[in-house]
């Protein structure tokens, strides 16, 4: 589903093939139980790998991103795939969780 690792404090998770009804929820509840709520609040989420993301999908990172504010870190997406760049541009997502193009990018701005 996915894999993590850090990244000068920062936890980068890399979700693999497609975030859907089928997999969002599993995908929220391990990744809020494994660092949100295990005291790694900022992360970043490297969407490279990420080539379709339904409208549940969008939810459960809605979600993550004010779980992580709330618990005193923050959120940020990287390397969107240009039919994933789309949807959240349709559904303005991309005004509310901030889009890096790399993942360096990305951790610098929440460090």
């Amino acid at each position: 589903m996915f894999r993590a690792y850090e990244k000068e404090g920062v936890v980068v998770i890399v979700p693999e093939g497609e975030l859907d009804v089928t997999n969002s929820m599993q995908f929220k509840e391990k990744v809020l139980s494994e660092y949100i709520s295990a005291g790694k609040p900022t992360i970043v989420l490297d969407m490279a790998n990420v080539g379709y993301m339904d409208s549940s999908a969008l939810g459960v990172i809605i979600s993550l991103f004010k779980n992580a504010r709330m618990n005193g870190g923050g959120m940020a997406i990287a390397n969107l795939v240009d039919s994933v760049r789309r949807l959240f541009s349709l559904t303005a997502l991309d005004k509310v969780v901030p889009i890096y193009s790399s993942v360096d990018e990305a951790v610098k701005k929440l460090k």
